[in-house]
């Protein structure tokens, strides 16, 4: 990445569906953003806005159909497919609205996973550990996802998008499956991870209390990113 350039770049990022036997739509319209290093941003609209396209182009999950991704100054396009699966698993951790957690497996192993792909990370299993006990889970290290709360799983999964000290979290409607306290407690140890290991976070949420979390929102709407104005808590 250049000196003083953003950690993220999109520039005229364009998606349309053209789906056999109806008619193409358009879901992005030429999106441009730059988000520096650090920063914590949310995205907000109604549903079927192209939020989680959005997110998952970011991610290098899906692909433009016009426009580009830039990273650390690298355009993604240019990576191939072995590239893009080592930049996802290095640089970027992944929370969805459901875990995702391996059911056999106990919080530390499922935590563990990222760190085994690749080449082997000195200090991931004291790095997970440090971690669990940092979101309250230091007497869950052995209990499977079953034995665990919504809540306790889903801060599970955001240690194992932290585990490989990625340089960008991608939250997509984190707390949609949680209640009001889990929500509240989740999003407040989002922002709280997010100036404690300096990691750049963008949540795609309908939540507006867990949006105004975060330092910058911004509103999809018919395919148009633009700043939304609210208050902020932090």
């Amino acid at each position: 990445m250049t000196a003083g350039g953003p950690l993220l770049e999109l520039t005229g990022v364009t998606k349309v569906y053209d789906p056999q036997g109806a008619a193409p739509a358009e879901v992005l319209r030429g999106i441009t953003l730059r988000v520096a290093e650090g920063e914590s941003l949310a995205i907000v609209g109604p549903s079927g806005s192209g939020k989680s396209t959005l997110l998952n182009i970011i991610g290098t999950l899906d692909e433009p159909t016009d426009g580009k991704v830039t990273f650390e100054g690298r355009e993604l396009s240019a990576l191939g497919e072995a590239e893009l699966s080592r930049f996802r698993n290095e640089k970027i951790g992944f929370v969805f609205q459901l875990h995702h957690l391996l059911p056999q497996c106990s919080a530390l192993e499922n935590v563990l996973v990222p760190s085994l792909v690749g080449p082997r990370r000195e200090g991931a299993e004291q790095r997970a550990r440090r971690l669990l006990e940092r979101v309250g889970l230091s007497a869950r290290f052995g209990r499977r996802p079953g034995e665990l709360s919504g809540g306790e799983c889903q801060r599970v999964a955001v240690v194992r998008a932290l585990v490989n000290r990625p340089r960008l979290l991608l939250a997509d409607e984190p707390t949609g499956s949680l209640d009001q306290a889990g929500s509240d407690s989740l999003g407040s140890l989002l922002a709280e991870l997010n100036r404690e290991e300096g990691v750049t976070l963008i949540v795609v949420t309908h939540a507006m209390p867990l949006a105004r979390r975060m330092r910058r929102v911004l509103e999809l709407m018919e395919g148009v990113l633009a700043e939304k104005s609210t208050p902020a808590i932090r």
